[in-house]
């Protein structure tokens, strides 16, 4: 838990959301919605389909013990799938093969109004919830730009830092590199500081209302895509 860029000195205990229970592509192509993927094993990921050699392999399981999962850019085409990449740089894409991963479809979105300090929760383009949030602050701001939920997570202190749940999302902080042991994974997590909402006051996670948080961990399947915008 500890490589969230707002995690606690210590880290804090927590357990892993088992959800979703993925559908077969065939199952869900016809649905509105983004494509994910999900890896079977380690998964080889190439500049482009003609590439030789491998640029990076990845975990079967992320940092947090999730399974890996992609958002799709293009495909699948001629048995390879471009994917949206977690980690850094934030924006990063790839490619890797078909026969390695399963589709599905997340037809939700979580869209992140910086200026606004507003998050919106959608399922086939119809608003289920809106809420008020803190973000990063001028020192270390909460990155724009296009990515994806790699984890939920309950945490066992509901009253603690987080709150009761964070969402792990593919972005990482632009200021935080390394940070209580892992990664500065930006996150979407509750608080146990609700005057801190509405502020800039973060090291660049979102932070919502305890309450809002625990329906979005009931609602948002891993792999859902999120839009943050300044």
């Amino acid at each position: 838990m500890g490589s969230f860029a707002d995690a606690p000195p210590h880290g804090e205990p927590g357990t892993l959301d088992t959800r979703p229970v993925w559908e077969g592509f065939e199952a869900t192509h016809d649905k509105p919605g983004n494509l994910a993927v999900y890896a079977h094993g380690p998964l080889d990921v190439f500049e482009t389909p003609d590439a030789v050699l491998a640029s990076r392999t990845l975990e079967p399981t992320t940092i947090l013990g999730t399974a890996t999962v992609l958002g799709v850019v293009t495909g699948p085409v001629d048995g390879w799938v471009e994917v949206m990449l977690p980690g850094r740089p934030n924006g990063s894409t790839g490619w890797v093969r078909e026969k390695e991963v399963s589709l599905y479809v997340a037809d939700s979105k979580i869209v992140i109004d910086l200026a606004e300090r507003k998050l919106h929760y959608l399922v086939d383009g119809v608003e289920v919830l809106s809420t008020e949030v803190g973000i990063g602050s001028r020192y270390n701001e909460t990155p724009s730009g296009h990515f994806f939920v790699t984890d939920s997570v309950s945490l066992d202190d509901p009253n603690g830092p987080w709150g009761p749940h964070a969402l792990g999302l593919s972005a990482r902080s632009e200021t935080i590199t390394e940070f209580n042991g892992g990664d500065g994974i930006i996150g979407i997590h509750g608080t146990n500081n609700p005057g801190s909402i509405g502020g800039d006051i973060s090291l660049g996670c979102v932070r919502l209302p305890n309450e809002m948080i625990t329906v979005l961990h009931s609602l948002v399947p891993i792999g859902t895509r999120v839009e943050i915008s300044a």
